[in-house]
């Protein structure tokens, strides 16, 4: 069935009005029905959302917002009819198609809030009145909270987040796990905004202002007591730690609380042996050579990593030593494939290779897969 015609006359006639955005000839016709506004509004015909869909102008939300007597502003719309087609529409591009009102909206079950949609247009006047007259940030869509929604439509940009955080949106109530699919710089402006908040920052500047003095162990105690508003939870770590996108584990390790050391340096290990799963010790090889070339707040001193990977290595070259005494040409390939990414730390000239060779007599299928390995 097509939308017009499942739409009475008066709502596509305020629907064309709405189109051509003019507040003058919208007030006459309002002034003209024998009902109230709201009549006209059912569960999948909404005027305030179909306003702002429809990028009126701030007067008209006004003035719908005032005719059609919200009690709520948390409510969606089952179905949301315009004239434009939402997949093209970008933040500074609206595609406004005058004659589709079949045209529906075909994003989250076409269910949409008037807060949703306004965040979708960037309408951030419209989304500062919302929230005044209380339209709920953490109000949840079919399950999900509108910032997860605007990031499935790809439609979550920083403005966005920083405006929402402005107008009081915090992981007090948005469980931080719910960011874990999220890009990595909103998760760090929510901790950011989250930890060490304006209260924090007052509270220091207070101190300089009375040139008050604090102990080092009150202020350590302040520090962790922030650090601990928030648990950041495991998966997140691993998420990273597995991607190998060190800097980001350290970014998230400095809320992890300086008296949980311990653990965490024992949590780290278990997990780079978990993702070890060719069973080569490459993650702890890479994760030590992170801590050795780069500065960096990791419970693990550069020297306590270089002895790891010299381990690593003498372990490998003793390895090799053990297939090529035993002639064991199958297994010395399948172990040199699985460790070709440290071979070229294993010997530092051919003419070490060459030694082996001629120390343990090796057969002709040795030298030559040694020769294809290490380029002799």
């Amino acid at each position: 069935m097509k939308t017009n015609d499942i739409l009475s006359e008066k709502q596509k006639l305020i629907l064309v009005l709405l189109n051509r955005n003019n507040i003058d000839k919208l007030k006459d016709f309002i002034n003209s029905l024998e009902t109230p506004l709201y009549f006209l509004n059912s569960s999948n015909f909404d005027l305030l959302t179909l306003a702002l869909s429809l990028n009126c102008s701030f007067d008209i939300i006004k003035l719908i917002y005032n005719r059609c007597n919200y009690k709520t502003l948390n409510y969606v719309v089952k179905d949301i009819y315009h004239l434009y087609d939402m997949s093209n529409h970008k933040d500074e591009t609206i595609v406004n198609y005058q004659n589709s009102l079949e045209v529906l909206m075909d994003s989250n079950n076409n269910v949409k809030s008037p807060l949703l949609v306004s965040l979708e247009f960037s309408d951030f006047q419209s989304v500062e009145f919302l929230i005044n007259k209380g339209a709920d940030m953490y109000f949840k869509i079919n399950g999900k909270y509108i910032l997860e929604i605007l990031r499935e439509e790809n439609l979550l940009t920083m403005r966005k987040l920083n405006f929402l955080l402005k107008n009081g949106f915090s992981l007090k109530k948005f469980k931080i796990e719910r960011l874990s699919n999220f890009e990595f710089k909103y998760i760090k402006k929510c901790l950011e905004n989250f930890v060490f908040d304006i209260n924090f920052i007052k509270y220091l500047l207070n101190l300089y202002k009375n040139k008050a003095g604090i102990s080092k162990r009150k202020f350590n105690h302040r520090v962790n007591n922030e650090i601990n508003k928030i648990e950041i939870p495991m998966e997140l770590y691993l998420k990273y730690l597995d991607r190998k996108d060190y800097k980001k584990v350290e970014y998230l390790y400095k809320y992890y609380g300086t008296e949980k050391t311990r653990s965490f340096k024992d949590f780290i290990l278990f997990y780079l042996n978990y993702f070890d799963r060719n069973f080569n010790k490459k993650s702890f090889y890479d994760f030590f050579n992170f801590i050795i070339n780069n500065e960096n707040t990791f419970p693990f001193s550069k020297e306590y990593a270089i002895n790891e990977n010299e381990t690593i290595i003498i372990n490998k070259k003793l390895k090799i030593v053990e297939l090529i005494k035993n002639n064991n040409n199958l297994k010395l390939e399948t172990f040199l494939k699985n460790n070709n990414y440290i071979l070229h730390c294993l010997y530092s000239s051919k003419s070490e290779i060459l030694n082996l060779i001629n120390e343990y007599n090796v057969s002709s299928d040795i030298v030559d897969i040694l020769r294809k390995y290490f380029l002799i």
